[in-house]
Parts: C-alpha cells; structure tokens; sequence
C-alpha cells in the first residue's frame, strides 16, 4: 500500500520516477533511432550515389567526349594552319595533304570524311566508306569488295572554265584498287552551308545535322579556315564530315553502368545519337528534311527520359533524382560540352548504384533489432541509473552555460519535487544569464568562464583583425526622425550587422553611437581571422543593400555604411578599473583601421582595407588597389584597398571586377613611378568603363592633372591625410 502511495502520489521522489518510466521511454527512444538511423542511412547512400553521380561518373562521361571533340577541333586547326597550299598554287600541297588525311583518318576512327576545299573549287577529299549502307559512287559497276577509302579531288583544267573530279578506291592500307576521271565535277562544295559560314566568320564552325549527298547520312560537319594572315582572307576550308550513327558507337564507350542510357542532345532538344537502338535515326528515314529525321526527347514515350527533361533541360539544374510511377529511382545529368554546341544526357537506374547497399541495409536493421532487444534486458535491470529529465536539464545547463540560446529548450514539465525545484532554478538562470549578455559579447564571457571566472585588469599583445564601421550623414538622419523611431530603425540596423559579425567568428567590442567596433582573433585565436573579417565587411554592404529595398518601400531611410579593416599587432585584454573593465584592443592598429574607416569620405568607397589585408586574404578575396596613404597612425604611409567579392563566388560580374583590378593596378604602378601621363589616361578610362567607382578614381584624376601641371618635388608616392 505503501508503495502504490509513493508511485500515483503527484510529488514523487526522482528515483521511484525513473524505476516506473524508464522502461517505456527506453522503449521509445531505441525505436525512433532505428528508424530515424534507417532513414539518414539510406539519405547519406542516396547523396552520396548522387553526388558521386554527378561531380564524377557524368562529368568523367563530358570531359571524355569533350576530349574528343577537342582532339578533333585541333586536328582541323592544326592542318588549316599548313602552307603547303598556297593562293594561286592550288595543286602543290593536295598530295601532301593527301598522307595527312590518310593518317588523321586512321588515327580518328569515328571520322567520316577529310576535306580540303579551296576557294577556287579545287578539292581534295578522303572518306571511309566501311560500313556505309548508301554510297552514291560514280563506277560504271559495283563498288570494289574490298574498297575501305575513296579519295576525292577536284582540280581546275588549265586554260578551261570547267572543274574535272576524279574517283580512287583503296584498301584496307590505302593501297589503290580502281581509279575513274570525270570531265565535269558533279557538285560545287563552295555552295555548301558549312563552307560559306566558315568563310564568312573567319573561325572554327560546328554544322547543324544535314544529309550527306554521297551517303545519305544524316552528320555534321567541323570546318575551319584556310587564312590569308596579310589579308585575313580565307583561302580554303580543312573540314570533317562525321556521320551521327558513329557518334552513337562513342556514346556507347562513355557508358558508365550496364543499365545507364546516355543521349547526346542539341540546344534544340534534338536526339543525334542514343545509346538504345530504337531511337537511332534510320526509323526515320522516309523523311525528307534532315533536321525532321532527327527525333526530339518530347517524341520519346520513356516516362524517366521525360521526367529527366522536365527537371533538367531548359533549368540550372545539372543532376536530379527522382521516380517514375512505377516507383523506381533514377539518377539524371546533364552537361553541356565545352567544345561542341552539343549536350550529354545521363539516365542511371539507381539500383545499378543501390543494389550492394540495400542488402547491407537489411542486414543493418536486422542486427540494430537484435542490440534493441538486448538492450532493452540491460535497460530494466539499471533502469534507476538513467533519468531522463536530470539529463535535460543538464544540458539546458550547459546550453546556458554557453550562451547558446538558440539550442536552448524549455525542461521537461515534471510532478517529481526535485525536478520542478531545479527546473525552475535553470529557468530564472536562463534569465539572469540572457540579460547578461546583451551587455556583454559572448565569446569574451565564455574565455572568462573557462578561465574559471577570474576578470583581472591586464592585457597582452595579440596579432589581431579590427573593423571599424559608421553610418554616413548619420546626424542628418538622427535630425529627421523621431527619436523612438530613429532606435527601433538602428536597432534593425544593429541586429543584422551583428549577425553577420558574429557567423564569421568575430567579436563586438562595443557599439560606439552609431559605430561598431569588431574584433578578429581575440579572445579567441582565428587562424582565418582576415579572410572571415573581410568576408563579413562584404555581407555586411550586401545586406545593406537588401535593406535598403526594404527600407525605402517602408518609408524608412537607408543607412549608408563605411567600413574600415586592418590587421596587426594591438594590446588585448581587461582594461578599467577593478570595479569595471572592458575587455577591448588598444594600440596603433586600432588607429588605423579607425582612419580607414573615416578615409573611405576621400575615396567615395564603401570598404577599405590596409595591406596587412590585402597580402593575407588575397588568395580568398578580390581586392583593387586604391592609392597608398598617411593616416593617422601610420607616418610612413600605407597602401589601401578596396575588397570586392570573394574569390568563390565565380560568375560575370567577377570577371569584370577581375579587369578593374587588373587595370587598377597597372595605373597604380604607373601613378607611383610618377608616369602621371599614362596614368591619367589608364585612369580616365578605367572611370568611363566603371562608372560605378568613378569617385575614388577620379581623385587619383585629379591628382594626376595637378602633378602634370605641378610636377611634384622629393615626392614619395604617399597622400598624407593627418
């Protein structure tokens, strides 16, 4: 009876508690681990198949035709670039050209055709005519048994109008076997498409799809120019005939996996090669156009190819997966080539990927059955060691501990007496603690902490990254608004600051009116301290950036900031009295990165940065120079720069920074040689081509302009700003 009182009765003491509960949560908890251990399992296999898929197997599959196609692009160039074919001695170099053919063709099996073709309508060409099914010949008979080559020339009769063309069949090793001389050329290849866009573009060219007039097949062709350098006229063409059926034979040495289907696709979603057989071109053959016996991916009733089209072509998306109706994984890529206007094409059935890992799967959760079971024999036995909700508020007491109030949960609502008592003790700690730290940066309390809490004045020398910040015309703005108004509007400001300081391991030292003042690698060491002070300068004005949309649709004004960084050696550590301190960094380069701050008024610049900076970050971030200056603290004179983005994020508008850099840095060197000349024009132009950074280049314009008026005397390159 006793003991029925003490298990129903409200306040319980915790061991009688965990002896009843135990079992039960026990039971819970193991079973959502198998299961949620089961999922992340078949997860991580599925983004790793994925991931594998696409960043190795697809792009191995791009970078081997691309390689290719490349190989074939510098046979053409290479050949175009020979002079032994020169104007007005069209005959001499056609047999020369002739055993380059003959070896290009061996070497190149998947080529169908090497032409030469001059603008006088001489031509010389060699084909592979193994395997073709429809070889308009011109014998009197039946092509030769063992015929494997056909060689092509078409030669001006001197002293005649007329073109005559003649027809030689080899063997296998390019031995002649029969020869016919026609009078009169039987087609003019000047009229061909690939041959008047070659000459008019003056580069190398990709047709689209056509039908081939000997053989009735449907292939492209790469031609290049034959250039007159003195006259960037072109002489010729060198072109490659490939028919679209041998493209499939690459396509099926690409392939990856025993199931996988790759396509090789146009800009136009065209099929031109396949690695199934019915969706070769020959199905359509009754056809006329080439372009119509080309089958589109739209046209194919394959529930994955179309599932594969819909989220791939036509998006930014390189690799999907997903299911078809019938509920089986498929893993699709798509790349585009680099040196054809063509598109590779993947689809892998996932189990060629999954079918090794799904049987280890079922063995897994079989042997997480046998642990659970038991486990769950142990668990009843010490069931009075484990307690759960003693462990919650264990860690909600290290989460405070920490400071980490977004990791922080509300305990466990209990009827035990000690546990409601301790609960409410940790919640009135969370309170305390929070508040606390509003007034105090986190990472500074937590070095105090693990220092056991002592807080003594004192201080040492710390290689260290400073950023100073400050709101342009801010009086001006703090005159318009109301003064509630104008907090909660610098509050906004603050928070999202302060976020982005803080997600790049800096540290605020103290908010100074409408000024921040961050440090990098104190308390804690930051072996990147640089490169995260940097990067967060530039989320920092991009953020402003979006603010400022915001703002402004709210009628709110926006808050231009000016950022200043350097890096150096600053005295770190507790600084006040012993009643109050202030853990903060004093010393020259405090003062500098304070001046950068107030320089950027100068320059017209958002953000600038010492060379400190500059020689440690520029292997992560883009940085133009600005001018060298002396500020104060720094009689000698430093160089400053501007950082512009980081060096991951690749696209056009790095290109272009990557020119004003570039440029920049030439008219520097030229402005600091005291070649004021050139560089006032590098200058002027550098500001018509970048408008958007005319300010800060129109003051070295202007200075450049006194110093040819004036030339300076004993001049060392240094603006004195103090």
């Amino acid at each position: 009876m006793n003991i029925l009182k003490t298990i129903f009765f409200k306040n319980r003491k915790l061991r009688t508690e965990i002896l009843v509960t135990f079992s039960v949560l026990l039971f819970v908890f193991v079973s959502c681990e198998i299961f949620y251990s089961n999922d992340a399992n078949k997860k991580i296999v599925l983004q790793f198949e994925k991931d594998y898929y696409s960043n190795k197997i697809s792009s191995m599959t791009a970078n081997w035709l691309d390689s290719y196609f490349s190989l074939v692009e510098l046979v053409a160039n290479v050949l175009s670039r020979n002079k032994l074919v020169q104007p007005n001695n069209s005959a001499k170099g056609f047999a020369d050209f002739e055993e380059f053919f003959k070896k290009a063709l061996q070497k190149t099996p998947f080529a169908l055709t090497f032409q030469l073709t001059l603008n006088d309508g001489s031509m010389l060409q060699v084909r592979n005519i193994r395997g073709v099914t429809s070889f308009q010949h011109n014998l009197s008979h039946s092509l030769p048994e063992y015929a494997v080559y056909a060689i092509r020339k078409m030669e001006r009769i001197p002293g005649k109008e007329n073109i005559s063309e003649s027809w030689e069949y080899l063997n296998n090793d390019f031995t002649p076997i029969i020869k016919e001389h026609l009078q009169v050329a039987q087609y003019d290849p000047r009229e061909r498409s690939w041959y008047i866009n070659t000459v008019i573009n003056r580069k190398l060219l990709w047709s689209e799809p056509y039908e081939f007039a000997t053989s009735n097949e449907i292939g492209v062709t790469v031609s290049t120019p034959i250039l007159i350098k003195k006259k960037n006229e072109a002489h010729g063409v060198i072109s490659i005939d490939f028919s679209l059926k041998d493209f499939a034979d690459l396509l099926h040495n690409a392939k990856t996996t025993a199931n996988s289907c790759i396509r090789l696709i146009n800009d136009k979603n065209e099929i031109l090669a396949s690695t199934l057989e019915n969706e070769k071109i020959s199905h359509r053959e009754n056809t006329k156009a080439a372009a119509d016996k080309l089958l589109k991916v739209t046209e194919i009733n394959d529930e994955s190819l179309q599932l594969a089209t819909k989220n791939l072509i036509g998006e930014n998306e390189t690799h999907v997966t997903y299911e078809t109706s019938d509920g089986k994984a498929f893993i699709a890529s798509k790349r585009k080539l680099h040196s054809v206007p063509f598109s590779i094409l993947t689809i892998t059935p996932q189990s060629d990927f999954t079918e090794v890992f799904d049987k280890l799967q079922a063995n897994m959760f079989l042997l997480s059955l046998f642990v659970f079971l038991f486990s769950s024999a142990i668990v009843i036995i010490f069931s009075h060691r484990i307690s759960k909700p003693i462990s919650q508020l264990c860690k909600s007491a290290i989460v405070i501990g920490k400071m980490d109030f977004k990791s922080y949960s509300d305990p466990q609502q209990s009827n035990i007496f000690e546990v409601k008592e301790l609960s409410t003790a940790i919640e009135q700690m969370k309170s305390s603690v929070s508040t606390f730290s509003k007034y105090t940066p986190k990472g500074i309390v937590n070095e105090i902490l693990k220092n056991g809490g002592a807080t003594s004045i004192g201080g040492m020398t710390k290689e260290v990254t400073l950023f100073f910040s400050d709101i342009e015309k801010f009086s001006t703005v703090s005159e318009k608004l109301p003064a509630e108004y104008l907090i909660f509007h610098l509050s906004e400001y603050f928070d999202e600051l302060t976020k982005i300081i803080t997600e790049h391991n800096g540290i605020i030292d103290k908010y100074i009116g409408d000024s921040i003042m961050a440090i990098w690698g104190a308390p804690n060491p930051d072996e990147d301290q640089v490169i995260n002070a940097c990067e967060a300068a530039l989320n920092c004005q991009q953020m402003l950036k979006t603010l400022k949309d915001k703002w402004m649709s709210l009628g709110k004004p926006p808050l231009p900031t000016r950022i200043g960084l350097h890096s150096g050696i600053a005295i770190v550590g507790n600084i006040g009295s012993h009643e109050r301190v202030n853990f903060t960094a004093i010393g020259n380069t405090v003062d500098i990165a304070s001046s950068l701050e107030g320089t950027n008024k100068i320059y017209g610049t958002r953000i600038l940065a010492s060379e400190s900076v500059e020689s440690k970050a520029r292997d992560k971030i883009l940085f133009r120079v600005i001018d060298k200056v002396s500020v104060n603290g720094s009689r000698s004179g430093i160089t400053i720069f501007e950082p512009l983005c980081s060096l991951q994020q690749v696209n056009d508008m790095y290109y272009k920074m990557l020119e004003l850099c570039s440029k920049s840095k030439e008219a520097f060197e030229l402005y600091q040689s005291q070649n004021f000349k050139d560089a006032l024009e590098l200058y002027t132009e550098i500001s018509k081509t970048f408008p958007e950074k005319a300010n800060s280049i129109n003051v070295l314009i202007k200075r450049c302009e006194e110093f040819l008026a004036t030339p300076p005397k004993n001049w060392d390159g240094i603006n004195r700003l103090w």
